[in-house]
């Protein structure tokens, strides 16, 4: 499921929202109807309604009959107070106030859908469990006493202010275990998919699970499988070079995702143990090349002590 249908399937369901709260208004209006009294007094403010609806624009008339209009709109309440029944009872109980479960305020996408949306995204992007990082839990005595960190950090956030338009969409994160590398991709990712951008948080392991998936699934099946992988904003690879290489197969996948994603210019950050010289003892040339790219790619060094020791 790509972004663009992420959005399309939560606007679904808050207009599905829309019409049960309508629907249960309408049903609550048809019982106070079947009182008399509210019955007579709501069809004099309907049969108004509809006389003024059919006066042109300009006709003077407007404004004696709006006022009119009022006055039996009071009359109507008054009724519904006097059988105890609440004026809001007869209103649709929208779950957004500001935009009635339409997902929009004139052209701009409201609040309450940006919110589903980014839950959706977040589901999506494997990030489940793991976002208590983001850029403010970045610890400060840790960056002031590493330089070459804090740099890293700096340039992650102009990244993000950037986004999607980095000269170098692509980054690669290498160093030793535990050297703030997987905690700054997910500061990233977590800003990105606030942002409402469709990141894809996950693993070498899994990305070779994934395509041993697809390829062994009916044709049909694969391009929803690996959709995610080819079409999201950004593709966040976490550890490359833990995942086993099974065969020949598993590295011509590998190749085929990193160069697709390169060729439509979508952005790719990758972090793993190995140096360069190691990802080309693993992988060959070819993805070390297209890893490494300098006119698309921007390389970062994480030389540290394990901060997950400190």
């Amino acid at each position: 499921m790509n972004k663009h249908q992420i959005i399309k399937n939560e606007l679904n369901k808050l207009n599905n929202s829309k019409a049960n709260a309508e629907i249960e208004a309408n049903t609550r209006l048809l019982r106070a109807r079947e009182l008399p009294a509210f019955c007579e007094a709501d069809n004099a403010y309907r049969k108004l309604m509809l006389e003024i609806a059919k006066l042109p624009p300009e006709d003077k008339k407007h404004a004696t009959l709006n006022k009119k209009l009022a006055s039996l709109k009071k009359a109507r309440l008054d009724v519904l107070k006097k059988l105890g029944i609440s004026a809001s009872a007869l209103e649709p109980k929208y779950s957004c106030k500001k935009c009635n479960d339409t997902g929009y305020v004139g052209n701009t996408m409201c609040d309450c859908l940006k919110i589903k949306v980014q839950k959706a995204l977040i589901k999506q992007s494997g990030l489940n469990n793991k976002l208590n990082f983001d850029f403010s839990k970045c610890d400060e005595k840790i960056l002031a006493e590493s330089p070459l960190l804090a740099k890293a950090y700096r340039f992650a956030h102009k990244y993000c202010d950037n986004f999607p338009n980095n000269k170098e969409p692509n980054l690669v994160f290498y160093g030793e275990v535990g050297t703030g590398k997987t905690f700054l991709l997910e500061c990233i990712a977590n800003e990105l998919i606030n942002k409402l951008y469709y990141v894809v948080f996950t693993t070498a392991y899994d990305i070779s699970k994934t395509m041993i998936k697809a390829f062994n699934s009916p044709y049909s099946e694969r391009d929803t499988i690996l959709s995610p992988l080819f079409e999201s904003d950004l593709l966040i690879i976490d550890d490359l070079g833990t995942e086993p290489l099974y065969h020949e197969s598993a590295l011509t996948n590998l190749f085929t995702l990193i160069n697709e994603r390169q060729r439509n210019n979508q952005a790719l950050i990758i972090s793993t143990n190995l140096s360069p010289q190691q990802i080309d003892e693993r992988y060959g040339n070819r993805i070390k090349s297209r890893l490494f790219n300098q006119r698309i790619t921007v390389t970062i060094p994480f030389k540290s002590r394990d901060l997950r020791l400190k």
